[in-house]
């Protein structure tokens, strides 16, 4: 029974965490961008990293073995918390150029497969319920429209948070979810 409250509760933490971080920056301007707030604040910069990092596998980990048979998640969450440890690890700063570039391989693997690891569970969960089919709608636009605004305004907080805080949402809701179609083991 606590397992499918962990889910919406490490989300809550996160949204918090995450928004209390944010305050070092202006959110809707580079400044405001989570990597580069971790230049000045490395310590609150990993809490978040690993705390977001945690609360999206937990909650994709709860929801795949509950609602489908497939255990695609597993290398899923390996490559995205790879991605995670190299934006941890190297600095968001131009002039370290290899830190760079590792900085932003780990940030785009960690971002495009955890993305991408929410959106094929609901697709694989769509047919199962309302909820799901909405979920898989509003993921894909959430999806498309950050990589839009992040073609064309460039890096900033809001637009890093918003699908984080879409994924902390929805999968709370869908651990918390009461029905029958769970998968028996």
């Amino acid at each position: 029974m606590i397992k499918r409250y962990i889910s919406l509760i490490l989300g809550a933490i996160s949204t918090a965490y995450t928004v209390w971080y944010m305050h070092y920056g202006v959110p809707y301007q580079n400044s405001g961008a989570l990597s580069k707030i971790g230049l000045e604040h490395r310590g609150a910069f990993w809490v978040w990293g690993v705390l977001t990092y945690a609360t999206l596998a937990i909650g994709l980990a709860l929801s795949y073995r509950r609602y489908t048979k497939t255990k695609a998640y597993i290398p899923l969450l390996a490559v995205s918390g790879a991605g995670m440890l190299l934006t941890l690890m190297f600095d968001f700063e131009y002039r370290k150029m290899p830190d760079y570039y590792l900085h932003c391989a780990g940030s785009l693997a960690f971002s495009a497969v955890t993305g991408g690891a929410v959106l094929i569970l609901f697709i694989l969960t769509y047919k199962k319920a309302k909820m799901f089919c909405a979920f898989t709608w509003i993921t894909g636009i959430i999806l498309a429209s950050d990589l839009i605004c992040l073609l064309i305004f460039k890096e900033t907080g809001l637009i890093e948070a918003l699908p984080v805080f879409a994924g902390y949402l929805m999968l709370g809701l869908t651990n918390l979810r009461r029905d029958k179609v769970e998968i028996k083991r």
